[in-house]
This record gives structure tokens, sequence and C-alpha cells, in this order.
């Protein structure tokens, strides 16, 4: 086993491709990105074979949240980007090296985020003072995808393709791009997320996404009236689209303005080859997740696992991704504020 704070290689990526449990998270351009906008140390720890073949990878960073316990996270902001290992002993070392990090950082938990569990078989035995509880907050939503375009269009409600030809009726038109459309998704972004009443992710964070040449990352903007009014961005890894920030202009959506952007990305991951569609969490029974059901999303359950040292209380409800009085600050002060407060926020 060894590990490294350091850049890692491209061996890191390359382990990934093939891999069923990895995910864009995963990829080590993911997790720099997280370090280097808000400040949170990373380790990317790997898993070796007696030849020195890599069979196991798990980046976490260190989480330290003026005034609470310390956190090893794999990996904040993200549904889940748990470890990938393809050896029961490789997942294994992983764990206990991050169990052993965990107490050499002085961290009360090892929060490790995973879809199904993973395909981890978690060890019954755990280090001398350690506890291991999973938690199931949230689902994931994907969909498989057809081949065409025309098939998928063919296999949605009626409702929703004349929402999609309702905001084609008002003039919304649709650009894909890079990080020249950055500024555009932010400012959708952050509108949304101040009205919505949570604090707005730095803006540094998607420049780094968009800027790694590791990542497959692209951003889909939906215009209407010569003004950005729906946007996201949108990550392919192994045959998968991934969307885990979508926004719209809320005095725009009579227009269907969200339901043309979603298309779009739908229509984009199949013409990128994407064989799969990942809308990200929501909560069961939501709003939000019956807004995706309508694409045909089904449900996966997502299971954050734990590891507390004895006597530490795991405590998720300190965290707040919501507080009504964030709706009420002028948007430029949202957005100065917001990054400030994100970064303590792992969700």
């Amino acid at each position: 086993m060894t590990y490294s704070s350091q850049r890692p290689d491209r061996e890191w990526d390359a382990y990934l491709a093939g891999q069923p449990g990895g995910l864009f998270t995963h990829r080590h351009g993911y997790a720099r990105a997280l370090a280097a906008t808000y400040g949170h140390p990373v380790v990317f720890l790997r898993a070796t074979s007696a030849d020195g073949v890599l069979c196991g990878v798990l980046p976490v960073l260190l989480f330290a949240v003026p005034g609470r316990e310390k956190r090893l996270l794999s990996l904040p902001f993200s549904d889940a980007a748990g470890m990938v290992a393809d050896q029961p002993q490789a997942a294994s070392e992983l764990l206990h090296e991050a169990l052993a990090l965990a107490e050499a950082r002085d961290c009360s938990h090892l929060e490790l985020r995973h879809y199904d569990g993973g395909g981890i078989s978690w060890p019954e035995a755990l280090p001398s003072g350690w506890s291991h509880e999973a938690h199931t907050f949230k689902i994931g939503l994907c969909r498989e995808l057809p081949a065409s375009a025309c098939t998928l269009w063919a296999a949605l409600p009626d409702k929703v393709r004349n929402q999609v030809r309702k905001a084609r009726r008002h003039g919304a038109t649709v650009r894909v791009g890079g990080i020249e459309l950055l500024a555009d998704f932010y400012a959708v972004f952050a509108e949304n997320m101040r009205d919505l009443g949570s604090p707005v992710h730095d803006p540094r964070l998607f420049a780094r996404l968009l800027g790694d040449d590791s990542l497959e990352a692209e951003v889909v903007v939906v215009d209407l009236g010569g003004k950005a009014a729906a946007a996201a961005m949108v990550f392919i890894h192994e045959g998968t689209m991934s969307n885990p920030w979508a926004s719209s202009r809320r005095p725009l959506r009579p227009y269907c303005v969200n339901m043309l952007l979603y298309w779009a990305m739908l229509d984009l991951a199949i013409a990128r080859g994407c064989r799969v569609f990942d809308f990200g969490r929501s909560t069961a029974d939501s709003p939000a997740r019956r807004f995706k059901g309508q694409w045909g999303a089904k449900g996966r359950p997502l299971s954050w696992h734990v590891f507390s040292r004895w006597g530490a209380v795991w405590r998720p409800e300190l965290e707040r991704l919501v507080d009504p009085r964030w709706q009420g600050l002028d948007l430029g002060q949202a957005n100065l504020k917001g990054p400030l407060l994100r970064r303590f926020i792992s969700l």
C-alpha cells in the first residue's frame, strides 16, 4: 500500500477506465480542484499488488470546520466518490490505511460516499476504537439511454415533449461549450442558489474543473430573449454523462427553459456516445425526485459509510444547505459571502 499527497500520475485515471465503480468524481483532477479551491488538503490513497500494479484507489480530503470535529471525506460536495478496488484485499487495505490516516490527522470520522455500497465488502472487524454505520439519506437517479435521440424523444411522456416544444416556440435556443460559457452558467447558478437560500460555490471551482484536461466537462446553456435562462455542467466518464449542477432562472420557468435544458443534456449525452445519464442525488418523494422521474430516471441507493472513533458522534444535521434568511440577500452580497460558507458545508 502506498499513498501520496502529490499529483497522481496518469496511471490513476487509466486504472479507473473500465472499473464498474469508477465515477468522474474519482478522477484525480476532480479532487485536486476541490482542494485547490477550498484549501482542504487532499490525499490520494493507492493500493498496489506485490508486483506494483495498481489495484485500488481512494481520494480523500481533510475536512476541518472551525470549532467542530475534523473528518476525512471522500469526497465533500459530491454524491459518491468512495474507494474503487478490483480485489477484496485491496479494498480492505485502502480502508485500513484511510482509518490510520484519519487517526494521524486527528479526525473523528472517516466518511466514504458510495452508490449501492460501491460493490465493497465492508469488514466486520475494524481496528480498535472504530465503529461503522451506513446512512441512506438520498438516492441517486439515473436512466439508461437508447442509441438515438429520436428513440428517446418517442419514449418521453407527451407532457414532457410539449413543454420542450413550448420553450422552443418562445424562441429558446441551446449552446454547448466549455470555459467560454462559464460566466453564463455561473450567473444562472448563483441566482438560483440565492433564491433557494443556499450559499453558492466559488466560481474558481468551476473554472478549475472546466480547465482540467483530465476531466471531460462541458457547459449547456439555454438562452431566452438574449439572456442565459438555464444552465448546467456535465461530466463524461466511461459512457456515463453526469449532471451535478443545473439551474434555471425562476421568472423564466413558465417558458419551460428548464425542460429544454434537460432535453438538451440528454440529447448531448447520446451524441457523445453515452449509455447512461446520471441526474444526481435527490431526496425520496421530493419535487426534484419527481421532476427527474418524468425523464425516466430510476432510483439508485446512495450509501454514505461513516466510520467513527469511539465517543465521537457524527452529526450531519449541523450542516445545512438551505437557510431562508439567505434568500433576502442582495445577489452581489450572496455571491461574495456564499463561497466563504460553502467551503464548510460538505453536502
